[in-house]
C-alpha cells in the first residue's frame, strides 16, 4: 500500500523511465530556411497596436512632474535607442506633434503635451 504524503510534504514522483519517445529513424530536426528567419526578424520590429495602447495609457497616468522628469531624461541619443527598441513610439510621437497643431480646445481635451516624446523626432 502506498504511503500517503503528509500535509506539508511533496508526494513522491512516479517512475518516468521510458516516458520519452525515441526518435524514429529519418526524423531529424530541420533548421528553418533563411527566408523564414528574415521574415521573423522583420515581424519583430513591426509596431504593435496593443503595445502602443499600453504606452499611451502609461503616459496618460503620469503626473506633470513625472512627465517633466521624462523630458529631462530623454536625450537625443536615448531617443534614437528608444525608437529602435520601441517602434510604437514613432507613431505616438507623430500623434503628439499633430495634436500640437490642433486647436486649443482639442489640446486641452488631450491633456498636457508630452514634450519628452515630442522632442524625439
Amino acid at each position: 500500500m502506498a504511503r500517503q504524503p503528509q500535509m506539508n510534504q511533496r508526494p513522491e514522483m512516479p517512475d518516468m523511465r521510458g516516458a520519452s519517445m525515441p526518435r524514429q529513424q529519418g526524423q531529424q530536426r530541420q533548421a528553418p530556411d533563411q527566408g523564414t528567419v528574415n521574415q521573423a526578424r522583420q515581424n519583430i520590429m513591426q509596431p504593435s497596436a496593443e503595445l502602443a495602447a499600453v504606452l499611451v495609457s502609461r503616459l496618460g497616468a503620469m503626473s506633470d512632474e513625472q512627465l517633466a522628469q521624462l523630458d529631462r531624461a530623454i536625450t537625443p541619443e536615448a531617443a534614437k535607442a528608444l525608437l529602435m527598441l520601441l517602434p510604437e513610439l514613432r507613431a505616438l510621437m507623430q500623434a503628439i506633434s499633430q495634436s500640437g497643431q490642433a486647436p486649443r480646445q482639442q489640446q486641452q481635451q488631450a491633456g498636457p503635451q508630452m514634450g519628452a516624446l515630442g522632442g524625439m523626432g
